[in-house]
């Protein structure tokens, strides 16, 4: 199956502007202002004094100081350096040297803080009515879910963890030790509906590893249904989901797993990633803890390989494959690059 080439894909940008991106977790907001880069764009973001989430552009445009490194003055930021003030709108609404501030503003971007995510838009704000909604995930609202979240900053291209969770023929591999999940060997089924795809694999009657049986109350080594699936759902969404099953009852699934895998980039050769996941068995603190820990010890490994790959591609070797090849098992990951590409030909916004 053969793609584009690398420095197609990964050569130039690649994400729609005109697109929800998780910029926070709604924690992490308040009334100390954020500095983040998101889509090679400068963000503050904070709390008006009522706790509505505002999004400016991080540079005054006085002088250019990054406003992240000044002081919330009411619901206005102050710039650190001229004491500038911009309220909630990016307008200037005081500047010391003078009676009445001048008509300058920064760049004010929509925002929605939906449970413990904050989304924001940088795209053409005229089109924002044409966008679809950032994606609904209920079970992090769902009280049945203990959840937990993180965020990592990884030195690689958003689209290459895209194309990670959706092809999870590499646990064998860079997750042998640590979830010892050696079973994934055969290409899941793959569908296409509209903008999202989804693959779906089944283990019928196989046997657990520990660090599924025993928070279910079971002896590892139980032969159980797993059923394992997962979705891209917008350049900035994709969500994984377990469910384990008595194959001797025909019943809902005694346990759920959900992952949900937040890409924004910062650039093109650097990404957030904010995860989020949760179960609705064992969900005391201990338990959830250990769970936890594995979790993230099998995210570094997956730090690791993507900036290795990501070095690979950055240094584009003289001699050797100069491109890629692609096989049965990179199916979903064909589809979402595709489905990604859709969105970039709606762009109106140029570099």
């Amino acid at each position: 199956m053969a793609t584009a080439s690398v420095d197609t894909l990964y050569g130039q940008r690649n994400y729609p502007y005109n697109c929800w991106w998780v910029a926070a977790y709604a924690d992490e907001v308040g009334r100390m202002p954020l500095a983040r880069w998101l889509l090679d764009t400068p963000v503050v973001l904070y709390r008006t004094e009522e706790g509505a989430v505002v999004a400016l552009e991080d540079r005054c445009p006085h002088r250019q100081a990054p406003l992240s490194i000044g002081k919330l003055r009411g619901d206005a930021i102050e710039c650190g350096y001229h004491g500038f003030q911009f309220g909630p709108s990016g307008r200037c609404v005081h500047v010391p040297s003078m009676s009445s501030p001048p008509p300058i503003g920064v760049e004010a971007y929509p925002v929605r803080e939906i449970g413990p995510l904050v989304w924001i838009y940088l795209g053409d704000q005229s089109r924002l009515d044409d966008v679809p909604p950032p994606p609904e995930l209920a079970w992090m609202l769902d009280p049945g879910f203990e959840i937990r979240k993180g965020r990592i900053e990884i030195a690689a291209n958003y689209l290459l963890l895209k194309e990670n969770v959706l092809d999870l023929t590499h646990f064998g591999y860079v997750h042998a030790a640590t979830f010892q999940i050696t079973d994934w060997v055969d290409a899941p089924k793959v569908a296409k509906d509209g903008n999202t795809v989804t693959y779906r694999q089944e283990f019928i009657r196989t046997p657990l590893i520990p660090g599924m049986a025993i928070p279910l109350g079971l002896e590892p080594g139980a032969l159980w249904n797993r059923i394992n699936s997962g979705s891209l759902l917008s350049p900035a969404a994709q969500e994984g989901r377990s469910d384990f099953c008595n194959p001797d009852r025909s019943e809902p699934p005694a346990g759920r797993v959900r992952f949900a895998h937040l890409t924004t980039p910062i650039d093109q050769k650097n990404m957030h990633y904010f995860y989020v996941f949760g179960r609705d068995f064992a969900r005391e603190e201990a338990a959830m803890d250990m769970f936890e820990k594995m979790v993230i010890e099998g995210f570094k490994e997956d730090e690791f390989v993507l900036e290795q790959v990501q070095s690979i591609m950055s240094r584009k070797p003289r001699r050797g494959s100069q491109g890629e090849r692609s096989v049965k098992a990179d199916a979903a990951g064909i589809e979402a690059r595709r489905i990604i590409e859709g969105w970039m030909a709606r762009e109106t916004i140029t570099d």
